[in-house]
């Protein structure tokens, strides 16, 4: 395993399409391959091989896995059978996943080769694949159709030759335009970029700080974008905190939040630099799902979290995409809607509950996989005042009761600071203050950011300081003001 010295210089890349790009890149690939193959004309009856050619593109641009590769193989040699007008197409079903694994096995241990600063990959695979390839096809014809040896030996073999090194020529040529097209549309790395490892088996990665989420500079540029949306956070949750993120609007919160989850880097893409460790293990080196876990989010459109028809099978859902035995789903079930109140509604279909009941089934969602902590993005915007406090107190419940650590994105602070015991505040990407909420508030205050979150109870608080009253307990709400009040009397 390799040590990393400086976790800030760590890159992970992630573009879009994710695990599943290599689909795309050699779906279109192989459908240019098939088109050229049928409209291309022939000079002394020799024309490239389009589908060695094009596959080899997509490989070399996606570097897929040798089960990934020989799936390409595969599908490239069924549009061979199908347009082939040799006397025996079906030998493209075991030449072509060869050539395919032959290219991904280049790519792999071969990547390194350049010249001039230039991938020589595609000048390689395109030789090395179709003659690979070519040489198996022809010579299963040979057995076959019992050629004469003298026809495999001085006319068949030659001609597979050449044209492996026609595909040499052409595969570069394809591979250039290909490549920039892609980058340009942010499904893959530029060049530079492919050369930063983003397999982080390799490494050896350990917190350095003590929590239960540990996030050491961590640093995150969504793709197609130039500005970071997060710039060497630094930050610890530790068990039973309940920490409220505070910023104003595009100042990296939600981005925050999503690096918890594992969405960023696994999801959105981009590039991340530093780690973020949940219960030890770096976010790099396991799933979403396995994340989900350890980690459950409430998104602020809540709604769209729902699925089912009814309040069980809402619940039931991610418990049995998981594979869960069926009695162990029914107890999850149970606990997870006593614990948010809504035991009684076990059967109700979701379109006859109220905004406040469907947000806690979303709740109840994620209880049901009991995560040790919960992270919520602005989860009482669509609430009246109301249901703004019966939420909080039930979130209250959820950390002091069952020992759920919590954190949430607010714009609202007035209902969620009383029972937070940690706030942050982030601005432009970076965390400006780290504290409990007293002393985020007076920072906010004393430096104007964000001063228009400031509760107006606190912020009537430190104006009657500054007229020389001595203020007791912070009032982080109006039952503490009225407390502090009745004293001063």
């Amino acid at each position: 395993m390799i040590q990393i010295h400086d976790i800030s210089k760590l890159e992970f890349h992630h573009r879009q399409g994710g695990q599943f790009r290599w689909i795309t890149i050699s779906t279109l690939m192989l459908a240019i391959g098939t088109i050229l193959h049928l409209v291309s004309p022939s000079v002394a009856g020799i024309t490239p091989n389009w589908t060695i050619a094009t596959y080899c593109v997509a490989i070399c641009l996606t570097k897929p896995t040798y089960r990934q590769a020989l799936g390409i193989g595969l599908v490239a040699a069924l549009v061979n059978v199908l347009t082939s007008k040799s006397g025996f197409p079906y030998g493209n079903l075991i030449s072509e996943p060869i050539g395919a694994l032959s290219c991904a096995f280049i790519v792999h241990y071969f990547s390194f080769l350049r010249f001039r600063g230039h991938s020589l990959l595609p000048v390689i695979t395109g030789i090395v694949s179709t003659c690979l390839s070519g040489g198996v096809f022809v010579t299963i014809l040979k057995f076959v159709m019992d050629l004469p040896m003298v026809v495999y030996t001085a006319g068949m073999l030659p001609l597979v030759g050449i044209i492996g090194l026609l595909n040499g020529i052409v595969t570069p040529v394809m591979y250039y335009p290909a490549l920039r097209l892609f980058v340009s549309r942010g499904v893959l790395d530029s060049l530079e970029e492919q050369m930063v490892i983003s397999d982080h088996s390799i490494f050896d990665l350990k917190p350095v700080r003590e929590g239960l989420i540990s996030l050491e500079h961590i640093s995150y540029i969504y793709n197609k974008q130039k500005t970071p949306v997060l710039n060497d956070i630094n930050l610890n949750i530790h068990k039973g905190d309940f920490l409220v993120i505070a910023g104003e609007s595009g100042s990296g919160k939600s981005s925050l939040c999503m690096t918890l989850t594992g969405a960023i880097p696994h999801y959105f893409g981009g590039v991340m630099k530093g780690m973020v460790y949940v219960d030890g293990k770096a976010t790099t080196q396991t799933t979403i799902s396995d994340l989900a876990c350890h980690v459950g989010m409430m998104l602020d459109d809540y709604d769209s979290q729902l699925v089912a028809m009814t309040v069980e099978e809402e619940i039931a859902f991610s418990l049995e995409n998981q594979g869960v035995n069926p009695k162990i789903i029914k107890e999850a079930i149970t606990s997870a809607l006593d614990k948010v109140g809504l035991t009684e509604y076990r059967t109700r279909e979701l379109s006859k509950l109220s905004g406040g009941q469907r947000q806690r089934l979303v709740i109840a969602g994620v209880l049901a996989t009991n995560p040790d902590i919960l992270v919520f993005d602005e989860p009482t915007s669509a609430l009246d005042p109301e249901g703004t406090n019966a939420f909080y107190q039930l979130i209250h419940n959820l950390n002091t009761r069952y020992g759920h650590t919590v954190v949430i994105v607010e714009h609202t602070l007035e209902a969620a600071l009383p029972y937070a015991n940690r706030m942050v505040l982030i601005d432009h990407g970076r965390i400006l203050c780290d504290s409990g909420v007293e002393t985020v508030l007076r920072y906010m205050y004393d430096t104007h950011i964000y001063v228009s979150a400031i509760p107006h109870v606190f912020a009537c608080q430190l104006k009657l300081e500054e007229m020389g009253y001595n203020i007791g307990k912070a009032w982080l709400s109006t039952e503490l003001a009225v407390q502090e009040l009745q004293k001063l009397q």
